[in-house]
């Protein structure tokens, strides 16, 4: 079994950081060694995998359609993008 949150917009913008997601994702701090060894190291091959997703998500909810009225997703999702954004931050 597993759970899953159902996120209103308000606590999208609150609890993921999409916005920091999607700038340094498609930003210059990306193309570096440095990132790209850190990435490695601290990502499995599956986590790899689904920031692809999460990626797409940041990208869309910051610069296309905005985030959405409410947002479905699991935990395991969750956990990964606190992950994600605490590795872009430290960037």
């Amino acid at each position: 079994m597993e759970l899953y949150l159902n996120l209103k917009e308000e606590e999208v913008h609150s609890s993921i950081p999409y916005a920091l997601v999607c700038m340094t994702r498609y930003g210059s701090h990306w193309d570096t060694f440095h990132r790209r060894r850190r990435w490695k190291e601290e990502f499995t091959e599956n986590e790899r995998a689904a920031c692809t997703r999460l990626f797409r998500h940041s990208h869309m909810w910051l610069l296309g359609n905005g985030v959405p009225d409410s947002v479905k997703m699991s935990l395991k999702t969750f956990a990964l993008w606190q992950k994600l954004g605490d590795f872009c931050s430290s960037i």
